[in-house]
């Protein structure tokens, strides 16, 4: 790559960052480049995880974290071992560890049983913050210009039962108003989730969550999981307040 070429580049990811998100045309226009050569950057930037996409919009990824956020995003990982092995172990079904990066839900962690199902949630993928349990268990809890911006997007649908606009207003004050979030087939078919916040001082710094096959996952024995993962997330929270997970907070700066 020329000279030339890496400055352009650099352009883009402090455009990027500087924005928050950023469109194709709009890198193309500002440049004063086609669009079809502001691909080529993006092609190389997602896949060395320096941008992320979501519904035609890029985002700074996990490269452009300082090292500083990076190294809390593990030592938080950490942290939350134990509570994930033995909720995975509770409950038989995959759980996942998710935090909020601006308009997405970055899951960090994911435990998987023997049985393991078809999900679409793995370690450093992203989706959008409107569908799933563990999206929109930090969707309530976000800054309210996060959430204004969220129900003003495109709002992909992933199935018939991924929310629009107007089922996500009404979704978030039930969330906040019972402590955890509940989807079914939102964006994997036949798949159920169940979400809790983990809050530090106040503050929502992740998700803990559980995931299975809907023929699993009903009836008292759902009831049965929402009730272990609101402990776990409750306990989460109790190592994030003590001296060992202290270095794990992250604030909500950045985020």
């Amino acid at each position: 790559m020329s000279l030339t070429s890496l400055n352009r580049g650099l352009k883009i990811l402090t455009m990027i960052a500087d924005k928050g998100r950023m469109r194709v045309d709009e890198i193309a226009s500002v440049l004063d480049i086609p669009q079809s050569s502001a691909y080529r950057y993006i092609k190389l930037f997602r896949e060395t995880d320096y941008l992320y996409e979501m519904d035609g919009y890029y985002y700074p990824g996990l490269r452009v974290s300082s090292r500083d956020e990076q190294t809390e995003k593990q030592h938080l990982v950490e942290v939350a071992a134990p509570v994930l092995n033995r909720l995975c172990s509770q409950t038989g079904e995959a759980v996942i560890l998710t935090v909020r990066v601006q308009m997405a839900a970055l899951c960090l962690e994911r435990l998987s049983p023997r049985r393991a199902d078809a999900l679409s949630f793995y370690r450093g993928s992203v989706r959008p913050l409107h569908a799933g349990a563990s999206a929109t268990a930090l969707l309530a809890y976000a800054p309210a210009e996060v959430v204004a911006n969220v129900q003003e997007s495109s709002m992909r649908r992933f199935t018939a039962m991924t929310p629009d606009a107007e089922r996500l207003q009404m979704l978030l004050p039930t969330i906040r108003s019972n402590g955890f979030s509940v989807s079914e087939g939102e964006v994997d078919p036949f798949m159920i989730g169940v979400a809790a916040p983990v809050f530090r001082h106040g503050h929502c710094i992740c998700a803990v969550s559980v995931a299975g096959r809907q023929q699993r996952m009903s009836g008292n024995r759902l009831d049965e999981i929402i009730e272990l993962v609101c402990k776990s997330a409750t306990e989460l929270g109790n190592e994030l307040d003590s001296a060992a997970g202290s270095a794990a907070w992250m604030t909500e700066e950045g985020w």
